[in-house]
């Protein structure tokens, strides 16, 4: 029986693996007036079953914010430079928070470890030169290419100036319009800041609309 539980395992993985790719980590600037927060769990070296299913949700303050996070996942957050209280709760039932002080425009890392001993994680925040190593084997946080979300139409920028930037996704009424996921939306957002359509701020407010979705 363990050994047909391994196998399916194994299959699943395969099987979620080949479905899609997930954006590649890339560095950012932190925003002047904001710290930027990254958060990600490292790829768990135990059971290869139950890794596949665990998951966390990330708060700040009580209010849950992003993506549900996996094992191989990050997401970034912008938060005010306020003292704040951030936690990961696996599966909706265990917690883990840390207390900090945040500054605008530092940079902070929070990783995740899964699979410790009898089940528990830890959630804690580690130097910068450890979490910018770590961080580059991680992929965005959301879901593969095939799942389905909305469609990203247009893009529009309104104030055209170094302190505000805001952009704004619409949906348009074309017939059958065919599906596009987080990853396609966050790919196309990059590569208009690649072409210098958008700037830093407007790709950033852009990333952080399409994963809070």
């Amino acid at each position: 029986m363990k050994k047909i539980k391994i196998a399916l395992a194994v299959v699943v993985a395969l099987f979620i693996s080949g479905c899609g790719s997930k954006i590649p980590f890339k560095a950012q600037e932190p925003l002047a007036d904001a710290a930027l927060v990254y958060v990600y769990v490292i790829e768990s070296k135990g059971d290869i079953e139950s890794a596949s299913y665990q998951s966390y949700s990330i708060r700040i303050n009580g209010k849950r914010v992003g993506e549900r996070l996996k094992a191989g996942e990050y997401t970034t957050l912008d938060i005010k430079p306020n003292p704040a209280k951030l936690s990961a709760t696996k599966d909706q039932i265990v917690e883990k928070s840390l207390d900090l002080d945040l500054k605008a425009g530092e940079t902070y890392y929070l990783k995740i470890r899964d699979n410790l001993e009898r089940g528990a994680f830890a959630f804690e925040q580690v130097s910068k030169d450890v979490g910018a190593k770590e961080i580059t084997t991680t992929g965005v946080a959301g879901t593969m290419i095939e799942d389905i979300d909305n469609t990203l139409t247009e893009l529009v920028g309104t104030g055209k100036t170094q302190e505000s930037q805001v952009v704004e996704t619409r949906k348009t009424a074309a017939p059958a319009p065919t599906p596009v996921s987080k990853v396609d939306e966050l790919e196309k957002a990059y590569k208009l800041k690649e072409k210098g359509a958008l700037s830093d701020e407007e790709f950033n407010t852009l990333k952080s609309q399409i994963i809070s979705k």
